[in-house]
């Protein structure tokens, strides 16, 4: 029998209920559904590009953001590869950004915006298993080469 995992229902949802609305984000002051075929989708596309970033089964990755679709996708596909995902409250110190990144041994990090990656930064040079800082859809791209954006 398959496990019960959350990215199984996920990917159980899609092929049940295909173009159901998974989840809505405002946007320009209406409500914009992604249905549940998009949904995995995206988590699908998620997950192959933390495989391709290196990331292989039991490694972790960190989440410091608001919640938004971006925060959810990289959590359940973190989880479809295998992987440990935790997430960082966005009202935490760059010390204690570090301290969760570097204690749960996080080879990636999506953040949210400029300033949430700045906290990253600060402390990078001392967390040696981080690898890549990837910005949720919108932050714009930055000029460090370990800094991804999320449409890359």
């Amino acid at each position: 029998m398959p496990a019960e995992t959350i990215p199984a229902r996920l990917f159980e949802q899609a092929n049940i209920r295909p173009h159901a609305p998974a989840y809505h984000v405002r946007v320009a002051g209406d409500w914009k559904p992604t249905n549940y075929a998009d949904y995995a989708a995206q988590t699908r596309a998620c997950g192959k590009a933390l495989m391709a970033l290196g990331m292989e089964p039991g490694s972790t990755t960190c989440i410091l953001g608001f919640n938004r679709p971006e925060w959810c996708v990289m959590d359940i596909a973190t989880m479809a590869v295998g992987c440990v995902p935790a997430g960082i409250y966005t009202t935490c110190s760059s010390e204690e950004v570090a301290y969760i990144v570097g204690h749960t041994e996080a080879q990636i990090v999506l953040v949210e915006n400029a300033s949430q990656l700045a906290k990253v930064q600060e402390r990078w040079s001392n967390l040696p298993d981080l690898r890549y800082a990837v910005l949720m859809e919108g932050a714009g791209p930055v000029d460090d080469e370990r800094v991804l954006t999320w449409e890359a």
